[in-house]
């Protein structure tokens, strides 16, 4: 699955994903692996949910250095500033990402949805409930979060690959897989696994030409 990684959001800023910790720079997503289907970067640029001033931008922008050095005591700080800055949603996910990646699930989740609240324009918010969803099975919410994602922000690349992957391995949906496969490609996310991409968008497209028009009408209920 591809998660929104070390972007910007509301004070520009999501650091890490939830698995690899891949850094990556503002408006790119990192990633997720995915046993089946690893995945490199994708293009997911993401407004700002509140405008910041620049010594504001500037003390965030220290902390994501501290963090992204592996500086610990930079967690403690991002939740103080945080708490002093309820209206971005950017430290809300970072925290609720190293939540996640520490195997705390509820409180990143928590976390998500106080970001989702701060920024509801903000696909990435969206998109990382929809892999903490699909990382521990609940495929359903992983659908529906893609789709907020998507809803809220229709260039973000990484929810519709994500939902490929959701159509494809888990709610088998091989037409819907296709479709947002091939709308991830035509957003440019093919940086890195945009091959492999193809290769899948070939086989559904050979496999949904060889199978009965009825029966996929079928399988799609």
């Amino acid at each position: 699955m591809l998660s929104t990684g070390w972007t910007r959001v509301g004070l520009c800023a999501v650091l890490l994903t939830l698995s690899a910790g891949v850094l990556t720079a503002c408006g790119t997503a990192g990633h997720v692996a995915d046993d089946a289907h690893p995945v490199g970067a994708a293009s997911a640029a993401t407004p700002a949910a509140t405008p910041a001033s620049p010594e504001t931008e500037a003390r965030y922008d220290a902390l994501l250095d501290r963090l992204r050095a592996g500086d610990a005591a930079a967690i403690a700080d991002l939740e103080r500033f945080s708490a002093g800055n309820p209206g971005f949603a950017g430290p809300l996910l970072n925290l609720g990402l190293i939540r996640a990646r520490s195997g705390d699930e509820a409180g990143a989740r928590v976390l998500f949805e106080r970001a989702a609240t701060v920024c509801s324009h903000c696909g990435s918010v969206w998109n990382e409930l929809g892999v903490l969803h699909a990382q521990h099975g609940r495929f359903a919410e992983a659908e529906e979060a893609y789709q907020r994602a998507i809803a809220v922000e229709p260039d973000f690349a990484a929810a519709y690959y994500n939902l490929g992957i959701v159509y494809e391995l888990y709610l088998p949906r091989p037409e819907l897989a296709l479709e947002n496969y091939e709308q991830y490609l035509q957003l440019g996310g093919v940086d890195g696994d945009g091959q492999d991409v193809r290769k899948w968008v070939a086989e559904l497209r050979r496999r949904a030409g060889a199978t009965p028009t009825a029966a996929r009408v079928e399988g799609a209920q």
